[in-house]
């Protein structure tokens, strides 16, 4: 997988990376073995960083949670960032015009892409790709 365009990490592509439960697990494994080799970062925004960290918390336990976030934290390839106003502006008017069974954090992870202008997306909503998203390592 060759690319020099940011990708951005959803919630559901971080849950089954670190998930050995996960339904996605595996393919989030081979995924993330293909983005190490990623000639750029994958982004993660602070919200979903935070969601990610919520999650794992009460679906697993707070060690687990905290091991992950270490791990993401010495990667070279994730880098958390700050959302602005404009994008959570972008993501809210999005939100407010797609389908009821859309997140506001997937309308975010989407405003992130279209901040970074890039298509790619770290994550397994078909939701995204409906959008005209690409999800990393599952949509050609």
């Amino acid at each position: 997988m060759k690319t020099n365009k940011a990708v951005i990490a959803d919630t559901s592509g971080l849950i089954s990376l670190v998930s050995k439960d996960d339904s996605n697990y595996k393919e989030a494994i081979s995924i993330g073995k293909s983005l190490s080799k990623v000639e750029g970062r994958i982004y993660i925004p602070t919200e979903i960083f935070a969601e990610t960290m919520n999650v794992l918390g009460k679906k697993i336990n707070h060690a687990s949670a905290i091991r992950a976030a270490r791990k993401i934290e010495r990667s070279p390839f994730f880098l958390i960032v700050d959302t602005t106003h404009e994008i959570r502006r972008s993501a809210l008017d999005q939100f407010e015009k797609i389908s009821e069974s859309i997140s506001f954090t997937d309308c975010l992870v989407m405003a992130c892409a279209n901040f970074y202008e890039t298509k790619e997306i770290f994550g397994f909503d078909e939701a995204f790709r409906k959008n005209g998203y690409k999800r990393i390592g599952i949509d050609k």
